[in-house]
């Protein structure tokens, strides 16, 4: 049976453009009335939508890819919250009464209730820059990628250096998958573990996209020891390596999904 409770949908006739787009979820109409007021107050904060429930606020989430998730602590899945720092996007912002100890795992601020304007307008302007921050993190990713490829070069690697000296390496196709490990990547093969001095986004500029996917901000997996994905309840998503390891599917990587759809659906007809 579908939620008894419907679904509070703000549609924004003429979205500002490059506006942040804003969803909100809280069981109380005062509270939703409070933001909403306070975000019409401010530039640049477009409110897509409002629900009262996680379900209708997960429809709005896939309708609207929000850069900015406000929401009353307790009614977000924990699973959602684990892997929600994973993600650049939605920056989440939690509720919760004022005295209370409560806190929303991944979260990047916590705002008291009844909210102040002032409180909500100083909130929204460190929100503001943090959302700034990783779309220019993203765009300078993007930036890199385009000059490696308008120069002309394929600049993929057909093996990894496992020690410092570059004299030793490993045949890509060897490579399991790779996970973030501090400063350093750890680089797993069928029987060995190795570490080498690199990031994962530089490793994932580096790497043939036909041969390796990023599914999430601590994994690489290389296409070719992707066995099957596992959806599980709520939003955690898991993809299965020919070792028998499962790697957990970040949800800001999850279009590399369906890539591994078609292989599963091939291996078991």
């Amino acid at each position: 049976m579908g939620s008894s409770q419907e679904t509070h949908v703000v549609r924004v006739q003429q979205p500002h453009r490059g506006g942040i787009r804003v969803v909100i979820l809280d069981p109380s109409p005062e509270t939703r009335s409070m933001l909403q007021a306070g975000l019409d107050e401010l530039k640049g904060f477009d409110l897509v939508g409002t629900s009262e429930t996680w379900n209708d606020c997960m429809a709005l989430l896939s309708m609207y890819v929000p850069e900015l998730l406000i929401t009353r602590i307790g009614l977000m899945p924990t699973v959602f919250g684990e892997t929600s720092g994973d993600a650049l996007f939605p920056v989440t912002v939690g509720l919760r009464w004022k005295d209370s100890s409560g806190t929303l795992k991944g979260g990047f601020e916590t705002l008291d209730i009844p909210l102040s304007p002032q409180s909500l307008q100083a909130a929204m302007e460190r929100v503001r820059t943090e959302i700034y921050r990783r779309k220019l993190d993203e765009l300078s990713i993007l930036l890199q990628q385009y000059m490696n490829f308008s120069r002309g070069i394929q600049r993929y690697l057909t093996s990894v250096a496992v020690d410092d000296s570059g004299t030793r390496e490993i045949p890509a196709e060897r490579v399991t998958f790779m996970a973030a490990y501090g400063n350093y990547v750890r680089i797993h093969t069928g029987a060995d573990v190795h570490e080498i001095r690199d990031t994962m986004s530089g490793m994932t500029s580096k790497l043939d996209p036909a041969q390796f996917a990023r599914v999430h901000r601590s994994f690489i997996v290389n296409r070719a020891h992707v066995t099957s994905v596992r959806r599980k309840e709520g939003a955690a998503i898991g993809v299965l390596l020919s070792n028998g390891t499962e790697i957990p599917v970040g949800p800001n990587y999850r279009t590399e999904v369906d890539s591994f759809d078609a292989i599963d659906k091939r291996l078991s007809a």
